[in-house]
């Protein structure tokens, strides 16, 4: 990468509508500037480009400009142009050394901060690195982000974590496929335990006999007496009504019978042979007889006792009570007892029954001798019954089983510890919820995001450990280089213990300054301890900075398609460090490193230092000149401004002192750098090159018997009163005042 040529510089900061003039840059490229002329805004333009940035420029749109910023370059590999708000052409490779680089990454003039460290780590580590800590900081951003989800589905699944169980615990409660079962039953168990007394006062379940028929019913109704005609109690009966011996009648017959001797009647003698009739009475009024109808009265009482109202609603009760009784025990046990319906039919059918059976048996006392058939509501009542009962026995076969459940329920609440029967229900109903919704759709997301999370955090650990094992070969050698410039430069301090952290969780270096044996760390700052603020002058810290700049290009394995830029690069330095800077400015753009060197001042004489070391390669010079129209760039007589410049400048300030020509604006800050000149050519071994005209007058400070101490005041006033302008060209003037300067400083180079 080769810049040729900038050809276009529109709208950004002093560049309004830059003239540009002169041919394609070398290899070299060398470009002088006063102060406020445009060079850093040379910087900003490459930078972004450099980043791809626009708003690097934007920001530094020309006040008042009614036009958008644009800007023109040629690269050897083709143009780049600037216009819209956009770049043409992608990141250009461009190493800037500035001092927003300084701020950037290795100091912000009075301390070295966090961001500091962690920009020191990523140039450092260089693109390898970089790549990988970019790596680890995704994984540990999206492992925080997922943290994040993870801390919120948590939240949501604690609002359903039973009371005294951990949400661990919680989520590992195993599915049950008979978990309903299961609380069924261990909620029964509970309800046992809390109704302890009553359980154990409440009966079993107790079935009634079922009414029926009492014992030898039909064959009563069948049955007759041996030797009596059937038709001897009829006969009997047609006696009494004839001779209308109703009430009474049976009982004198009776005992009539009694009376009988030699069978002749006890009224008249006549003889019985052959009387039908007292054949009759001795049957009817027989012992068998009477046993016979005694047993239908007594058949009448059992029937009464058997299927009457009262029993039949007693019976009806009974299984009431059973069905009463099993809903009671259902709250503690499954003893799986379902009576039928028929318990509803009891006193319906077995009056029926009873009515057709009493009818029946009315119509045997009324002739016991008959036979009484079964009548047709009879034989239907009782088929109906019969079925009824074949129910109600089933019902009654299954109340040994349920009793069997229902005992062992009363038998376990004797000895039942109701604390834990409490925690194994609770137990259960967790086991539940954790396999419903909605907890199983909240647990398996938060299980997904823990796994997430997992794999996230392992793959930071793996990326990490890489750039661990990396970081420990690049940081030490890193260390080396820059301590190698260190020593090129003569710095009085060395870089040690340069290390690597992951406070705040961002990869940051960690090192020290030592000065003999004593290490500064930087990462710490103590109002009463020694610090980077205390110890570093201002041109330790712009050595340490370029030190560390020229080791990032030496690492640069891409170096050879690069362009460097130094803009300014030796402030505050020293005479050593100013020639050693541009030795390695000018090593920098030697043969096979860099393609290109741009190297960007305010000191001619710095860049005439830097020109006078380049040999075998193109140099060129370039000025930054400033119009009432902005800043504009042209080509540079180097020689010319070095060598002669101090007699142009001399005769120039004459003819403006002395009225002939001239303009105030460009003489502010001529007189300056003319007395510098002056100083520095009168007195060549005591005044070395790169002082200021106020380094200059504080020599003469501390040398009493110098030859210019007569001329100190003047010398003092005239830097006083140009000082402003160089650092800030608008500051306003009048015109007698820089004239009336003129003149005293003409006094003083001779001339007038």
């Amino acid at each position: 990468m080769f810049l040729k040529k900038i050809t276009a510089i529109k709208n950004i900061g002093r560049f309004k509508a830059a003239r540009i003039s002169g041919g394609e840059y070398g290899r070299f490229t060398l470009i002088y500037g006063g102060n406020g002329r445009g060079k850093t805004t040379l910087c900003a333009i490459l930078r972004s480009l450099q980043r791809n940035e626009p708003k690097l420029i934007q920001r530094r749109k020309t006040f008042r400009a009614t036009s958008e910023p644009e800007v023109g370059l040629i690269f050897d590999v083709g143009p780049a142009r600037f216009s819209g708000g956009a770049w043409t052409t992608a990141q250009v490779g461009i190493h800037l050394f500035d001092q927003q680089f300084v701020t950037e990454n290795v100091h912000g003039g009075e301390q070295i901060d966090v961001e500091h460290r962690r920009n020191f780590y990523r140039i450092v580590v260089g693109p390898a690195g970089v790549t990988l800590a970019e790596e680890v900081d995704r994984l540990d951003t999206d492992a925080t982000a997922k943290q994040s989800e993870i801390t919120a589905e948590k939240k949501v699944l604690e609002q359903h974590v039973p009371a005294g169980m951990t949400l661990e615990v919680f989520l590992k409660l195993p599915a049950d496929a008979d978990i309903d079962e299961k609380i069924d039953k261990a909620t029964k168990a509970l309800n046992a335990a809390n109704d302890g007394v009553t359980i154990a006062s409440h009966r079993l379940l107790s079935a009634p006999a079922l009414p029926d028929l009492p014992d030898g019913f039909l064959d009563l109704l069948a049955k007759g007496v041996d030797g009596i005609a059937a038709d001897a109690a009829a006969f009997v009966q047609r006696q009494l009504a004839h001779h209308n011996f109703r009430d009474g009648g049976e009982a004198w017959l009776s005992q009539g019978l009694t009376h009988i001797v030699d069978d002749r009647c006890p009224f008249c003698a006549t003889p019985f042979d052959g009387n039908s009739l007292i054949d009759a009475y001795r049957g009817y009024f027989s012992e068998a007889y009477a046993a016979h109808k005694a047993a239908i009265l007594d058949m009448r009482t059992a029937l009464n006792g058997a299927l009457s109202s009262t029993p039949a609603l007693r019976v009806e009760q009974g299984f009431i009570q059973i069905s009463t009784d099993a809903e009671f025990w259902r709250a503690y046990c499954d003893h799986s007892y379902m009576p039928s319906d028929a318990a509803d039919r009891i006193s319906a059918e077995v009056e029926a029954l009873f009515d057709a059976s009493k009818a029946m048996l009315e119509t045997k006392a009324a002739a016991p001798l008959e036979l009484v058939e079964p009548s047709a509501a009879f034989i239907e009542a009782q088929a109906t019954w019969l079925a009824t009962s074949v129910e109600l026995r089933a019902d009654v076969a299954m109340l040994a089983e349920a009793n069997r459940v229902i005992q062992a329920v009363k038998d376990a609440n004797a000895v039942l510890n109701k604390v834990s029967v409490e925690a194994a229900l609770a137990k259960l109903q967790a086991v539940k919820k954790r396999h419903s919704a909605p907890v199983l759709g909240l647990a398996s997301n938060y299980a997904t995001l823990l796994s997430d999370k997992k794999a996230l955090v392992d793959a930071k650990d793996a990326k990490k450990a890489a750039l661990d094992a990396y970081d420990e070969t690049i940081l030490g050698a890193y260390e080396a280089d820059i301590n190698r410039f260190l020593t090129s430069f003569g710095a009085s301090f060395r870089l040690a213990q340069c290390s690597k952290n992951y406070v705040g969780k961002v990869p940051q270096s960690s090192y020290c300054l030592r000065f003999d044996t004593s290490d500064i760390d930087v990462t710490k700052a103590n109002a009463n301890t020694p610090g980077f603020d205390t110890t570093m002058s201002a041109g330790d810290k712009n050595t340490f900075a370029l030190a560390f700049f020229l080791s990032q290009l030496k690492r640069d394995p891409d170096i050879a398609n690069k362009i460097v830029v130094f803009d300014d690069p030796f402030t505050s330095l020293d005479d050593f460090r100013r020639a050693m800077t541009a030795k390695e400015i000018v090593r920098t753009g030697e043969a096979g490193k860099a393609a290109q060197v741009v190297v960007l001042s305010h000191d001619k004489f710095f860049l005439d230092t830097v020109r006078g070391m380049i040999h075998g390669a193109r140099c060129t010079p370039l000025q930054l000149s400033a119009s009432a129209g902005g800043s504009s760039i042209e080509p540079w007589d180097i020689e010319l401004e070095v060598k002669e410049g101090y007699l142009q400048d001399h005769m120039r300030l004459q003819d403006f002192a002395e009225g002939r020509s001239g303009d105030a604006r460009d003489m502010r800050t001529v007189m300056r750098p003319l007395l510098e000149k002056y100083i520095r050519y009168r007195f060549p071994n005591q005044i070395l090159e790169g002082k200021w005209l106020g380094d200059m007058l504080a020599i003469l400070r501390a040398e009493s018997a110098h030859p210019l101490m007569p001329q100190y005041n003047e010398l003092d006033d005239i830097n006083s009163y140009t000082a402003p302008f160089h650092h800030d060209p608008n500051t306003a003037f009048v015109e007698d005042e820089v004239r009336a300067y003129a003149q005293r400083t003409i006094a003083i180079v001779g001339g007038s």
